[in-house]
């Protein structure tokens, strides 16, 4: 068995990562990221990254584009659409930067954008809001 696993939490807020320590603190640790460079930053410390896919609450100048560069000039629908999946943008700045962490993307998608994620986002497992924390728990053990 494997020692105790310390994941990024990659999420605009601190709902995730506070829900995440008061339920399955126990086996694991979490460490907090805000946006990209925080995740960047905690890369070389932790196992693996759950990002969140929405960073509505984020400001637009520590959000990313699709090139990976900073959005703090752009109008208020170029911002809605980068915030919307900023997760994503996220995991592809960090996989362009060679950093091969497993991924857990707390999405609900089709099955369709979904396969796309995790065939272009290696190693990268998709979690669906319907899921558990033991599901969950399951899910952080199988990816690292």
């Amino acid at each position: 068995m494997k020692g105790r696993r310390t994941f990024a939490v990659v999420e605009d807020g601190s709902e995730y990562i506070q829900r995440f320590r008061r339920f399955l603190g126990e086996s694991f640790d979490f460490v907090p990221a805000g946006d990209f460079a925080t995740a960047r930053a905690a890369a070389g410390a932790v196992e693996g990254l759950l990002l969140d896919l929405d960073f509505r609450r984020t400001p637009s100048d520590r959000l990313i584009d699709e090139q990976g560069q900073p959005a703090a000039a752009v109008d208020a629908g170029t911002r809605h659409r980068l915030a919307e999946t900023q997760g994503i943008l996220i995991l592809r700045r960090l996989r362009a930067e060679a950093i091969v962490l497993p991924a857990v993307l707390f999405a609900d998608l089709d099955d369709r954008q979904a396969d796309f994620l995790r065939r272009t986002l290696a190693p990268l497992a998709i979690a669906p809001s319907r899921l558990g924390l033991r599901e969950i728990a399951d899910l952080l053990r199988a990816v690292t």
